[in-house]
C-alpha cells in the first residue's frame, strides 16, 4: 500500500489512484454479509502498492493490442454431486462483461472457456452484452473487418488434467494470448484438489483452468485473478493467510489434508465482495483509463445478461433458485451497482477534464 498520504489532487495520475481506491471500496462492499471479504480484500492489498482494479486494469492497457487474444475462464459446477450440469450466475456475467470493455476498450479479440458442456449457455449469456458469439478464428477475422461487428469465442476447457495440458498448450501456441483471466474458478490447492468455501471437494468436475495459469505464468503471459471465497484460482497469492484465517483455509470436509486455499499465483489478484463485481472494477477502471465510459456496460446489459442466465438455467450459488441473481442479491441490486460503478468513473473522467483545462488555461 502506499506510504505517503494523498492530500492534493494535483494530476490525472492522482485522480486515477483515487478512483481505484473507490472501486476497489465499491467491488468489496459485503452487502450480503458473507463476512469474509474484508480479510481477502486486506490481505490481497496488502501485497500491492496500488488499488487493485486498476492494477489489472493498467496491466491489460499495457499488455494488450488491437487484435490480440484474450483468455477468460469462468464456470463453477454447482452441486455437482446432484448432476454436473447445474452452474451458477457469479462468474460467467462478469466474464462477458470484462470481455465487451476488453473488446470495446482495448480491441480485443475475447475468448471465453468454460466446461464443455456449459458452452451454449455461456454463448447465450455472451450474446446478451452485444457481442456476437462466432469461433476463436472468425472473432480475429471480425477484428479486421470493413464494417462493424463486435465478435468473441466460447470454447470448452477439459477437466481432466492430462487433456487440460494439451488444451493449454494449444490454446497458448496457437492464439499467443496476451492475457489470461480467470472469474470465479476454484483452483487446487497443494494435494491438487479442488474445494467449495463450505470444504467440500469438487475437483473432479472444475475445468482445470489451473493448467492454463502455469504455462501462461511460464510464458510471462499476464495473469489475473478474481475471487470472492479464498478458494478460486490466483488466491494462491495469499495463500499462507487464507490457510491461517478463512474457514476450511487449512483444514477442508474431504479429508485430503490441503484445504481450501489454492497454490497457483497471479500477477494481479482482486478479491471482491461478489466476483462478478471484481470484472467490473476491473471493467470499470479500463473505461477510464480509455477515457471512454461507454466501455463499461450500463445496467441496461447487467439486467439482460442477469436475466438471461436465469433463462440457460445457471443457479444463484446461495440461494439455489434459478433467478437473475448472483450470490444472494437479485438483478436490481446489481443493476444499481452498475450505474454506481459508472457514476464514480464519470465524476472522476470530470476532474481530469478540469484539471486538464486549467493547465491550458494556466499556460496561456
Amino acid at each position: 500500500m502506499r506510504n505517503r498520504p494523498l492530500n492534493l489532487v494535483q494530476s490525472k495520475e492522482d485522480v486515477f489512484e483515487l478512483l481505484g481506491e473507490r472501486i476497489d471500496q465499491l467491488v468489496s462492499l459485503d452487502i450480503a454479509s458473507r463476512n469474509v471479504i474484508h480479510l481477502l480484500y486486506y490481505f490481497a492489498r496488502s501485497k500491492m502498492q496500488y488499488p487493485l482494479a486498476m492494477s489489472a486494469a493498467r496491466l491489460l492497457k499495457e499488455r494488450v493490442k488491437p487484435g490480440d487474444y484474450v483468455l477468460l475462464g469462468t464456470g463453477w459446477p454447482d452441486r455437482p454431486h446432484v448432476t454436473p450440469k447445474i452452474a451458477e450466475t457469479d462468474g460467467p456475467p462478469g466474464a462477458v462483461s470484462l470481455a465487451r470493455a476488453l473488446h470495446l476498450g482495448l480491441g480485443a479479440v475475447p475468448i471465453i472457456l468454460i466446461e464443455e458442456h456449459l458452452v451454449s449457455a455461456t454463448e447465450k449469456v455472451l450474446e446478451a452484452t452485444g457481442l456476437r458469439v462466432v469461433s476463436a478464428e472468425e472473432a480475429l477475422k471480425a477484428h479486421h473487418y470493413h464494417a462493424p461487428i463486435h465478435a468473441a469465442a466460447v470454447i470448452g476447457f477439459p477437466s481432466e488434467f492430462d487433456q487440460a495440458e494439451q488444451v493449454s498448450d494449444f490454446l497458448i501456441n496457437n492464439f499467443k494470448p496476451s492475457a489470461v483471466i480467470v472469474i470465479e474458478k476454484g483452483g487446487v490447492n497443494e494435494k491438487r484438489e479442488i474445494h467449495t468455501s463450505r470444504g467440500a471437494e469438487t475437483t473432479k468436475w472444475m475445468a482445470k483452468i489451473d493448467v492454463l495459469i502455469e504455462r501462461a505464468a511460464e510464458k510471462g503471459i499476464a495473469t489475473i485473478g478474481i475471487g470472492d471465497g479464498g478458494n478460486e484460482i490466483g488466491m494462491g497469492n495469499i495463500k499462507e493467510k487464507i490457510q491461517q484465517h478463512i474457514p476450511y483455509g487449512s483444514e477442508c470436509r474431504c479429508g485430503c489434508g490441503g484445504g481450501i486455499a489454492p497454490v497457483n499465483k497471479v500477477d494481479v489478484l482482486v478479491a471482491a465482495s461478489i466476483s462478478n463485481w471484481g470484472a467490473y472494477g476491473i471493467a470499470a477502471c479500463l473505461a477510464a483509463l480509455c477515457n471512454d465510459i461507454h466501455v463499461f456496460h450500463n445496467a441496461e446489459i447487467e439486467e439482460r445478461v442477469l436475466k438471461r442466465s436465469a433463462d440457460v438455467s445457471f443457479i444463484d450459488g446461495i440461494t439455489g433458485f434459478v433467478d437473475a441473481s448472483a450470490d444472494g442479491l437479485r438483478w436490481p441490486i446489481h443493476t444499481a451497482f452498475v450505474t454506481l460503478l459508472r457514476e464514480t468513473v464519470v465524476q472522476a473522467l470530470n476532474s481530469i477534464n478540469k484539471l486538464e483545462a486549467n493547465s491550458l488555461f494556466e499556460q496561456k
